[in-house]
């Protein structure tokens, strides 16, 4: 499987072969990979360089992998982070997903399911920046235009406007991408547009 969102990724894992194993994986998909055999060598390289993911081994020698995760979160927040686990340590991982870990792996997996997951993760990051980046436009476009009355009722409404044309702008007035981005169903969008007196077909590419 070659990946569709080459990445910069730091692989922990104590077990040699088993390293080995996923970072020759990662490499053949089309993604760089930093190696390293324990917690506190990533917490080191979390501080020195900066990864678009990381998958950690949740038990290690030391400085465990929730102690990494804590230093994806003070370094890298924006890091995809893979938790791999034995099937014992298993419950501890589906808690660690209340803390910002994308995914947790069982171990031994087949290496297109580590990639599948990396990849549905990338996806993911970018959707959030392209989130990000349109509410900030919605923000801005506000600013420039400030209101002058209609209270928080209204100001709610010219933001969603602002940030549903934002969001249409960007896609070509295609709802189905705009629906992906935005996280929520056709359906529910074009219920939105509808209500906000927006017409789709304004933003399309050559209209």
């Amino acid at each position: 499987m070659t990946a569709s969102f080459p990445a910069r990724v730091l692989l922990v894992d104590d077990e040699e072969s088993f390293r080995f194993f996923v970072s020759r994986g990662l490499e053949k998909a089309g993604h760089s990979v930093d190696a390293v055999s324990d917690g506190r060598s990533a917490i080191d390289c979390l501080g020195s360089g900066t990864y678009d993911a990381v998958v950690t081994d949740l038990v290690l020698p030391g400085v465990s992998g929730l102690d990494v995760l804590a230093a994806v979160h003070e370094f890298q927040r924006d890091s995809v982070v893979v938790l791999m686990t034995a099937y014992g340590s298993v419950e501890n991982a589906i808690d660690a997903l209340r803390t910002g870990v994308f995914d947790y792996m069982t171990k031994p997996f087949e290496i297109n399911t580590l990639l599948e997951t990396l990849q549905r993760g990338l996806e993911q990051r970018t959707q959030d920046r392209e989130e990000r980046k349109l509410r900030f436009l919605a923000q801005k476009r506000l600013q420039q235009d400030p209101l002058t009355s209609g209270g928080l009722a209204d100001a709610r409404r010219a933001f969603e406007r602002t940030y549903l044309s934002e969001l249409l702008r960007k896609t070509g007035g295609n709802i189905t991408q705009a629906a992906k981005l935005a996280r929520i169903s056709r359906a529910n969008l074009h219920k939105k547009i509808r209500a906000l007196g927006l017409d789709a077909a304004q933003f399309k590419q050559g209209s």
